[in-house]
């Protein structure tokens, strides 16, 4: 898979939008049912996946402009669990009773939905519709066919509550942290807060239980091909991040991986509560954030974003000029059952938000698009609520970046990933040594035939 390399505010090309045409006669669902044309006075309503509402408005800001547009369509969301999103879609599609409109929320699970159980309609058309200039559809694109078309660009930053450096005198980050620089701040800062008064309750950084904070990292700031990596079988290259992690937690730094397992505190309330001081994340926080300021469930306070830590070992660093952070692009698809004038709406409404307008309705609210053009990263920067300091603006508009997870490699990645979560689960609770755990995970996934 090829790196998405941004290089600044001009790296969002100005180029004229190439706004979609309604879908001709003959498009067909996954299932070969003929699509009509979209009929924009015809009153249809549609449904439209989600999770975690109040963390995620995204969803409600891409129902309500599409709404605006075509106030003849509905457009009803159905809220999943946001931990069992996966499970729940996978049982919906196995009952043929999805909604219209699917958000993809792992890339790990999308072949399994385009090939194996074939619950998603063929988008292609409109994939190759769009200018690639404006958004790269390439994430989604499974033997040269598109079942889901990205809508949302993530990629990880670090967050940071400016008051807390600012009243503890810990220097704040400048864009120029290494993960030793890192560990190196949380300890200062754990000292500092208990003389800047702080309480027992708050932690100098996070680590999320998640394997992404550790492993996605790994692969792409230490290997120059990730996807070789995960298909190689040797993932002793997860041991330095995996050692560093297990210091933030052993040292009270961060909370550790059992707590926050068992209490399922998450990093908004803590960050949003300002129990945290600085932590990386990806940038899909930032509309959430912005949010919950506004509407109070959030506290006030000055907050910045700063490039994520680098990979302290110049030996196997891939980056040249600028960081490389952990990224990828979320996608949108359409259920093959979705049939008729429906399936014609909820095709619209993909093409729509992955397109320019839909792109701005997120924009103009903190969220991260896949379509990009001046205009909206104009919107982006100019959010309300966002921060305005250099450092903030550079950091989202100024990085390199590799996917993680390919697609392309279909079954074999999933079979890993879960691997991966065992051998992280292993090393985080402390129950087995890094070298085991990694030893182990490679061992299996060589017995299962997924790697060579």
């Amino acid at each position: 898979m090829k790196s998405t390399k941004l290089t600044g505010a001009v790296a969002f090309v100005a180029a004229a939008t190439m706004m979609l045409g309604a879908c001709g006669s003959n498009n067909a669902a996954g299932d070969g049912a003929s699509i009509p044309a979209f009929d924009p006075n015809a009153k249809t309503t549609i449904t439209f996946g989600a999770w975690a509402l109040s963390q995620s408005p995204e969803f409600t800001y891409l129902k309500e402009g599409f709404m605006k547009k075509y106030p003849n369509v509905t457009v009803e969301i159905k809220e999943y669990s946001n931990d069992n999103y996966e499970k729940q879609l996978t049982a919906d599609l196995s009952a043929g009773k999805p909604t219209d409109v699917i958000p993809l929320k792992s890339m790990n699970s999308y072949y399994t939905y385009a090939v194996e159980s074939k619950g998603l309609a063929d988008l292609t058309d409109i994939a190759k519709s769009f200018d690639s200039k404006n958004l790269d559809s390439s994430t989604h694109e499974l033997d040269g066919k598109y079942y889901g078309i990205p809508y949302r660009r993530d990629f990880w930053v670090m967050y940071y509550n400016k008051d807390i450096f600012e009243k503890t005198g810990v220097a704040a980050p400048d864009g120029t942290w290494t993960w030793d620089d890192y560990v190196k701040t949380a300890e200062e800062m754990k000292t500092a807060l208990k003389k800047a008064g702080y309480g027992d309750d708050v932690y100098p950084t996070f680590t999320w239980n998640k394997k992404s904070f550790v492993q996605d990292f790994a692969n792409n700031q230490s290997q120059k091909d990730p996807k070789a990596s995960m298909l190689s079988g040797d993932y002793n290259y997860f041991k330095p991040y995996y050692e560093r992690a297990l210091k933030l937690q052993d040292e009270k730094l961060a909370l550790d991986f059992n707590t926050l397992t068992s209490t399922k505190v998450t990093y908004q309330g803590l960050f949003g509560s300002q129990k945290i001081a600085f932590f990386p994340v990806g940038n899909w926080y930032t509309s959430a954030l912005v949010s919950s300021q506004k509407n109070g469930d959030a506290e006030k306070f000055n907050w910045g974003i700063a490039p994520v830590p680098q990979n302290p070992d110049k030996s196997t660093n891939t980056q040249t000029d600028k960081p490389v952070t952990v990224a990828g692009a979320m996608g949108l698809a359409v259920s093959k059952y979705a049939t008729g004038q429906k399936g014609a709406a909820a095709r619209e409404f993909v093409k729509w938000a992955a397109g320019e307008e839909g792109a701005l309705e997120l924009a103009k609210n903190g969220v991260s698009p896949a379509y990009l053009s001046d205009k909206v990263t104009e919107a982006y920067l100019g959010a309300e609520g966002m921060p305005t300091d250099e450092l903030s603006k550079k950091t989202i508009t100024d990085f390199d970046t590799k996917v993680s997870a390919p697609v392309v490699t279909g079954k074999e990645i999933s079979k890993i990933t879960t691997l991966l979560n065992d051998a992280h689960s292993a090393i985080m609770t402390e129950t087995t040594p890094i070298d085991q755990a990694l030893a182990d995970a490679g061992q299996k996934a060589k017995d299962a035939g997924v790697v060579k």
